[in-house]
């Protein structure tokens, strides 16, 4: 009789411990898939950022559809749409809701050699969020000279 108690009481004692245990451990998980998405959604946004930049220095003033000052896509000092769309269109997995893009022609022309310069950002949500509604900021930048 006094063995059945004995036992009895070491699986009660298992099951808290294992409760306790899993409880850190699912929490530990989580945050490392929250770790992983962020890495994943600023490799996001750099990629995407790169081609808007790419957009932006081949569709240069020879173009036959420019790009920045003086297309009609571009609105001073900042926007370009079709360069704006082209990060939009290539940030895979963000939501363009949380997306800003500036571009800039450093230069303040878009003649062949000039340098165009984007800069994207992004509000990154995580799903272990124990504060409220945390995010963070993550940016991405890239210049590069026009082709044409």
């Amino acid at each position: 009789m006094r063995r059945v108690r004995l036992l009895r009481r070491q699986r009660g004692q298992a099951l808290v411990e294992f409760a306790l245990v899993a409880v850190v451990f699912i929490i530990l998980v989580i945050g490392m898939i929250d770790v992983g998405r962020a890495v994943w959604n600023y490799n996001a946004l750099a990629e995407a950022t790169r081609e808007g930049t790419r957009y932006a220095i081949v569709h240069g003033s020879l173009s036959t559809d420019p790009s920045g000052p003086g297309s009609s896509h571009y609105t001073a000092p900042s926007t370009d749409t079709k360069v704006k769309g082209t990060v939009q269109q290539f940030a895979t997995g963000l939501d363009p809701s949380q997306l800003t893009v500036q571009a800039q022609w450093l230069d303040g022309d878009n003649k062949s050699g000039s340098r165009v310069k984007v800069t994207s950002g992004y509000s990154f949500r995580p799903v272990l969020n124990f504060f409220g509604t945390v995010s963070f900021s993550m940016s991405s930048s890239s210049t590069m000279n026009i082709a044409n």
